[in-house]
């Protein structure tokens, strides 16, 4: 499928490593909620936090109300900061894979579903932005992914088509919307798995780790 133009890729769990259970446990120790209470309430609100709806305080106050805890200000700011910390750790193998396919005149896009808080940081990551064409995040569109707005805000900043471009995520609804529209899409599950499944596209190949 020599005809890809651009790849699309998913920013949590594709091109961040996502959170180990010992880096969530700072949220734990900052909220005083128990982990499984803590996981339920995180997620509950986090499409409203991550199309902007809420703020980051807000958020975090739906989050203690559903714990049945109270947070001062200065706990939220924290709970804020430790968040954001943990969406730092960029995955190496994906990276140079986008490094790859920019050197071959492919077009690379960033499409996630992000709060505001970690689209402001990572946007003061400039130097890793550069390796994208397009950086479409749901904190400054409205839209979510698996919402068909979201991709044609992508594929509007990357000037291709539908069938020109391969969208990479972890999670199936994003992917069945993707494919929906007409994007070619691939879930990913690991960069091994991913290299295996990207050989009938005609891109360059994943430089894997030796195992």
């Amino acid at each position: 499928m020599s005809s890809i133009r651009a790849v699309i890729l998913d920013y949590g769990n594709v091109l961040c490593v996502w959170p180990s259970a010992k880096e969530f446990e700072a949220l734990y120790r900052l909220s005083g909620i128990p982990p499984d209470k803590f996981q339920e309430c995180f997620w509950r609100y986090r499409r409203d936090y991550d199309r902007a709806r809420l703020d980051g305080p807000a958020y975090w106050r739906k989050v203690a109300r559903d714990a049945a805890v109270a947070f001062t200000n200065g706990q939220i700011e924290q709970l804020i900061a430790a968040d954001v910390r943990l969406w730092q750790h960029r995955d190496p193998t994906l990276t140079r894979w986008v490094e790859a396919l920019r050197a071959t005149g492919v077009k690379t896009a960033l499409l996630s579903n992000m709060p505001r808080d970690i689209a402001r940081s990572l946007r003061q990551a400039p130097s890793w932005l550069e390796k994208f064409d397009s950086v479409v995040l749901s904190s400054e569109t409205g839209f979510l992914k698996p919402e068909p707005e979201i991709f044609r805000v992508c594929l509007r900043q990357l000037r291709v088509k539908m069938d020109e471009a391969l969208f990479i995520d972890d999670r199936a609804e994003n992917v069945v919307g993707a494919q929906a529209l007409g994007l070619h899409a691939l879930r990913f599950e690991s960069s091994r798995q991913l290299a295996g499944e990207l050989e009938p596209f005609g891109l360059p190949g994943l430089e894997l780790e030796a195992a």
